[in-house]
């Protein structure tokens, strides 16, 4: 299945690289031979924009409305670039010229007068108040849902014993949430959220919830910075194991370098504690009690509008109050984005190494310390689902159904026998939002 799985992204990136539309029938070479060629020059900045490259289509307008400054078509088109480009630096110059160049019709004036009023509408803040409500149904095929080892073994007390255990299972996730937001002004926003997901398994119970959880988030515009620290409670009702909850908070903050690149950094802490009362173990549920703080760098690069780039190195540390729980934990993972027709494809491929801080004697092995290498391989396609079956938009008019493809494969390899497994899980997502108040 592993081979399966990188076969299945070599087809992928092979796609999407060499398989591209026909060739544009003007070159750059013919550009620089004819700089001045009207007709030429137009055809090489529809094409251009064609493809994507509107910087390559706003140099040839630029250069085109020097050369022919009484031209308003050109005009025109240079206007219709720069708001694709969300450029308002040069939109606003080209606009405040061509209303003091005379030679503007009444036509282009009104057009153009059309423009500068959508300008001021998008500018205007938005309705103070929001709030919408999502509901979802989840299905999961699992290839090893309780992680059988690779050798079929496992230590128990020192012995190697049978991992007996189940491997293929589908677990199935229905739930909702509702969020309310208020926008403070043009550059901040708060939201509250809160949840309810009932999770079910076919053959087996063990990874049977019902899970209530609740966050706050507030986001900031400074300068290049999109800063978001946010808290979050979780408390999960499970059917099988101990009940637990999770209180978490942190931070994460994007800065844009240029219009291409951009870098990203977090931090973060959560807390978990297992009830007190027993419910399906002999030993202490509270051993399992643990905090855990975590934090990450990522570089982000885009390119023809359509793709983009993410790499990002994370640490993490686990105190937990046994030691055989706690870990220190580092890890590089790297992403391809693609915007597609039919929605967002993406590749992602994740290192993790964790050791930990000591040797579980009582119940696992005296004399091995626990090391896990650790490969998560992604493979997700999501979007709206007019995007992926055109004709619902009947149904759907407001694009407010949407889907998710997700393809899992976590490869661990560990000093340990029963830490040493693969998982593959392949899960469909389809959620519908309802806009309560916007």
């Amino acid at each position: 299945m592993r081979c399966n799985f990188h076969k299945i992204i070599l087809f992928i990136v092979l796609s999407i690289f060499f398989i591209k539309p026909s060739l544009a029938e003007v070159t750059f070479q013919e550009i620089l031979d004819n700089p001045g060629d009207l007709k030429i020059n137009l055809k090489y900045a529809t094409e251009q924009e064609a493809l994507g490259r509107y910087k390559a289509t706003l140099s040839t307008l630029e250069r085109l409305n020097m050369l022919y400054p009484v031209n308003t078509d050109i005009k025109l088109y240079l206007i219709s670039i720069l708001l694709k480009m969300d450029s308002a630096a040069k939109l606003q110059l080209m606009v405040e010229t061509m209303l003091q160049d005379p030679n503007t019709t009444k036509e282009t004036r009104d057009y153009i007068e059309g423009i500068l009023k959508t300008i001021a509408d998008q500018s205007k803040p938005k309705p103070k108040w929001f709030a919408y409500l999502d509901l979802y149904y989840k299905q999961t095929d699992h290839s090893n849902i309780d992680g059988v080892s690779k050798s079929g073994k496992l230590y128990l007390k020192d012995a190697i014993s049978d991992f007996a255990a189940t491997r293929y299972d589908k677990t199935f996730s229905r739930g909702g949430s509702i969020t309310i937001g208020k926008n403070i002004d043009t550059t901040s926003a708060i939201s509250f959220n809160a949840g309810l997901s009932v999770n079910t398994q076919d053959k087996g119970q063990e990874n049977e919830s019902d899970i209530g959880s609740g966050s706050v988030s507030y986001s900031k515009v400074i300068g290049k910075h999109f800063l978001i620290p946010y808290a979050y409670y979780s408390r999960p009702n499970q059917k099988w194991f101990d009940d637990y909850k999770s209180l978490g908070m942190g931070f994460n903050n994007s800065y844009g370098i240029n219009q291409n690149n951009s870098i990203n950094y977090s931090a973060s802490f959560s807390n978990t504690e297992y009830n007190k009362k027993l419910k399906n173990r002999a030993d202490d549920p509270t051993k399992g009690n643990s905090d855990i703080y975590s934090g990450s760098i990522g570089y982000n690069f885009s390119f023809l509008d359509k793709n983009l780039i993410s790499s990002k190195f994370s640490y993490t540390e686990k105190k937990a109050k046994e030691d055989y729980n706690a870990y220190r934990g580092t890890g590089f993972n790297i992403g391809y984005t693609r915007i597609l027709p039919i929605g967002n494809l993406k590749l992602d491929k994740t290192f993790q190494t964790n050791n930990y801080d000591d040797k579980n004697t009582e119940f696992v092995h005296s004399t091995i310390n626990r090391k896990d290498d650790i490969e998560t391989s992604k493979i997700q396609l999501s979007g709206r689902i007019t995007q992926l079956i055109p004709f619902l938009e009947k149904f759907d008019p407001g694009g407010k159904i949407f889907y998710n493809f997700n393809f899992t494969e976590i490869d661990s390899s560990s000093t340990l026998l029963q830490n040493a497994a693969v998982r593959q899980n392949t899960s469909f997502n389809i959620t519908k939002r309802f806009s309560l108040y916007e």
